[in-house]
C-alpha cells in the first residue's frame, strides 16, 4: 500500500510536473468532500491501494501529484453539481448584496469566477430552493446548474452542512 502524507507537487501549477503524459501515472479519482479528509483509503484507476494519513493542514487538490518508489500518482476531483448565477447588471449593488446575504446564509462554500459566482448543490431539488430564495432578484440574475470541477474560494471555503 501507497502511504501518503502530502503530495510533492501539481500538474496545473508546477512546471516540473506540467509536461507528464498520460501514461506516465495512475490516476485516483475522488470526490472534493473525499480531498478534504485528512485520513481516506482509496484505490487508483490501475488498483494501487492508496492510504492517505495527510500532516496536519495538507489537503488534496485537483491535479496533486503523490509518489512512492514505484507508483506516480495523479489526483483528479471528480465534478460537482453546482448551481451558477451571474447578475445581468452589475452596477445593481442591492442585488449583489442580497445574493450573497442569500448564499451566504446557507453556509456554502463559493468560487468566484469572472463575473459568476458557483456553489455546491447537495441535490437537485435545490435549484428550485434556489429559485424561490432569489424569486424577488430573479429577473436580475442568470442562474443555471451545471457540473464542473469546484475549486472552492480561498476565502470562502466553509465546511457545508
Amino acid at each position: 500500500m501507497l502511504r501518503v502524507h502530502s503530495p510533492i507537487g501539481n500538474i496545473f501549477h508546477d512546471e516540473e510536473f506540467a509536461n507528464m503524459k498520460e501514461g506516465t501515472y495512475e490516476v485516483l479519482k475522488a470526490s472534493r468532500v473525499e480531498l478534504e479528509k485528512r485520513i481516506l483509503r482509496r484505490r487508483t484507476e490501475q488498483g494501487t491501494d492508496i492510504g492517505l494519513s495527510l500532516n496536519n493542514g495538507i489537503k488534496l487538490h485537483h491535479g496533486d501529484v503523490i509518489r512512492s518508489e514505484e507508483h506516480i500518482v495523479v489526483i483528479k476531483q471528480l465534478p460537482d453539481k453546482v448551481i451558477t448565477v451571474k447578475m445581468k447588471n452589475k452596477e445593481k449593488k442591492d442585488v449583489g448584496i442580497l445574493l450573497g446575504h442569500i448564499i451566504g446564509n446557507r453556509h456554502r462554500p463559493i468560487s468566484i469566477h469572472n463575473d459568476e459566482v458557483s456553489f455546491p448543490v447537495l441535490v437537485d431539488s435545490e435549484l428550485e430552493v434556489f429559485s424561490k430564495l432569489f424569486s424577488e432578484i430573479m429577473d436580475s440574475i442568470y442562474i443555471k446548474i451545471e457540473e464542473k470541477i469546484f475549486v472552492p474560494h480561498s476565502g470562502a471555503d466553509v465546511h457545508e452542512h
